[in-house]
């Protein structure tokens, strides 16, 4: 069974196929707890319409191994903005004639689903291709010789949201004083993005066009080391890019082989992580 697949070969395969499914009675209640996270009930059904597979038990181990990628990714200090999560919806939606986010929000909510589980579902698949892309991968070209450059950029953010009582304060405060040397300490007392303001803004090693089109173009066109804005109709970025790194890549292995080893990199990966998880199926019926 593959384990995992990319989001964009979700974008291009997953149709209008969730169900209302009814007296849902069970939604709230938690059927799994994988190193401390739970799994709902109503997580496994909505799992598995996107999944495409009615054995309930498959599809609790289908996110028992995502849950697990998704932890170790988060040590890795792997991270998603919740822009590139409504953006990832977003071409979703468009792919199945829908014009808008809230207009696929509606849709979900009327199979009987929570959007909120939804969105989850697809930040996981998102770090979970990036651990693949991140950590797996320089594993599984480590010993190939023949390779081309490939540049990363450790990145940190701090949000500010244009709608907050204090925005325009703060903003004055923050162009006069914010440098490469406190980033970490503004971002920490200062950002309004819940994803990287408790580690002081740190996004994460990041390759050219993984981030949102604005953002990608400010990290790469700036030097490391020094601190640049990007603005929104939202919002104002701070970026820090407080280093660049360059990676070996093959020249001239395939697609498929490498698709191939990194699968079986993420297998062996996930078998790593189970034998030292503490899985707890509070659902026999899913157990085994």
């Amino acid at each position: 069974m593959k384990v995992v697949r990319y989001v964009f070969m979700f974008l291009l395969f997953f149709g209008l196929v969730l169900a209302k499914e009814e007296n849902l009675k069970l939604l709230d209640k938690v059927a799994i707890i994988v190193n401390g996270d739970p799994i709902l009930k109503s997580e496994i059904d909505l799992a598995s319409k996107w999944f495409g597979i009615n054995d309930k038990k498959k599809v609790a181990e289908k996110l028992i191994d995502q849950i697990l990628i998704y932890q170790e990714a988060r040590k890795h200090n792997i991270r998603v903005l919740p822009q590139e999560v409504e953006q990832a919806i977003l071409r979703l939606a468009i792919a199945n004639g829908m014009k808008s986010v809230d207009e696929f929000k509606e849709f979900i909510r009327k199979q009987g689903f929570a959007y909120s589980e939804f969105t989850d579902l697809i930040k996981r698949e998102i770090m979970v291709g990036r651990y693949m892309q991140f950590i797996l991968k320089p594993k599984v070209l480590q010993n190939i010789k023949e390779a081309k450059e490939e540049k990363y950029r450790e990145v940190y953010i701090l949000y500010l949201d244009k709608n907050s009582p204090d925005f325009e304060n703060i903003y004055k405060k923050l162009k006069q004083k914010l440098n490469p040397k406190n980033f970490t300490e503004f971002a920490k007392k200062y950002s309004q993005d819940p994803i990287t303001k408790d580690k002081g803004g740190y996004l994460g090693k990041v390759k050219k066009g993984e981030l949102l089109k604005l953002l990608d173009e400010k990290v790469w066109s700036m030097k490391p080391k020094t601190v640049s804005e990007v603005k929104t109709d939202k919002g104002i970025y701070f970026v820090f890019v407080k280093s660049e790194d360059k990676k070996l890549i093959p020249k001239d292995i395939d697609q498929k082989t490498l698709l191939k080893k990194l699968d079986e990199a993420l297998k062996l990966e996930i078998k790593k992580l189970r034998e030292k998880a503490v899985i707890q199926y509070l659902d026999k019926s899913l157990e085994g």
